[in-house]
């Protein structure tokens, strides 16, 4: 696996990229850097964002746009990689085309085959060496399984557009990489106001390191979360530091299935209850009373 670097970052035609997903702050200067490089391509975005929500953070002025949701309309598409892979084989063949593609977490979470989906994506990669074009998926490594994340890398090339991005592995700390995480990523809005809580792939322990931590720990606070317990495993060897983490991503998986029940059943229950239990659910306390409230609800 190779990577894009530096000044240059020149895609060519028959490559597949793996870019990492920073937030949509970076993500847009990143993408205006490679258009001001790459004149010769015609760039398309298919992205998780409709395009009115786009225009608040990317210039779309020089790309097409499509929106990859479960709806109908002009210029969206199913999120299912091979609607993904047909339209780009219907795209004109006498221009470079270039297909940024956000969104592989949506289609990763509704399909229902992993190894299916790793097949239908090594297809895309052959096809796309027989047309005028090139892609470039981005993606957030830790939304997915790790074998996923292997393949996918084997598949394609990274795609490192920022330079000085690496992080000191030295006395790392929460606020050293939180100026390089995008704090206005878009999330469904949950009952209580806040953003809802998502379900991520849980973390093995082989390869776990602090900075793994680190971002698992923004990720969780950008849903709201208050997971300040898990905080001191910043100080701890690996081996108990990853002790910790279980124990704290068991009681936010938890809390997720909590605040789904309740988004789902909020018809039924009292508005002002409700507001105090979220508040609880999203600081991970009380979930044994919790549960046994909710879950014993006649159906």
């Amino acid at each position: 696996m190779t990577s894009l670097t530096g000044s240059t970052m020149e895609v060519s035609r028959g490559n597949v990229y793996v870019y990492e997903f920073p937030g949509y702050e970076q993500f847009a200067m990143d993408i205006d850097l490679l258009i001001e490089t790459n004149h010769n391509c015609h760039f398309n975005l298919i992205s998780r964002l409709p395009a009115r929500r786009l225009l608040d953070k990317i210039d779309i002025s020089s790309m097409e746009t499509y929106w990859l949701a479960n709806a109908k309309g002009t210029h969206v598409i199913q999120p299912l990689l091979r609607d993904i892979t047909a339209m780009i084989y219907q795209k004109q063949k006498n221009q470079f085309n270039f297909f940024i593609i956000d969104g592989l977490e949506q289609v990763y979470e509704e399909c229902d085959d992993v190894d299916a989906l790793l097949t239908e994506i090594t297809h895309l990669v052959d096809g796309i060496k027989s047309l005028n074009a090139s892609a470039m998926f981005c993606i957030d490594s830790l939304a997915f399984e790790q074998k996923f994340i292997v393949k996918l890398n084997y598949l394609t090339q990274r795609m490192d557009i920022k330079q000085d991005q690496e992080f000191e592995s030295t006395d790392l700390q929460i606020e050293d990489v939180e100026e390089h995480v995008e704090q206005h990523i878009e999330f469904e809005l949950g009952i209580d106001g806040g953003p809802r809580m998502a379900y991520l792939s849980r973390l093995p322990e082989i390869g776990f390191t602090r900075e793994i931590l680190v971002k698992r720990i923004l990720q969780w606070r950008r849903m709201g979360i208050d997971v300040s317990g898990i905080e001191p495993a910043l100080s701890y060897n690996e081996d108990k530091a990853y002790l910790l983490y279980r124990t704290i991503e068991e009681n936010v998986r938890r809390a997720t299935e909590l605040e789904r029940f309740i988004h789902e059943n909020q018809d039924l229950l009292d508005v002002t209850q409700v507001a105090i239990d979220m508040f609880r659910i999203r600081q991970l306390t009380g979930l044994d009373e919790l549960e046994q409230r909710y879950y014993s609800l006649p159906s």
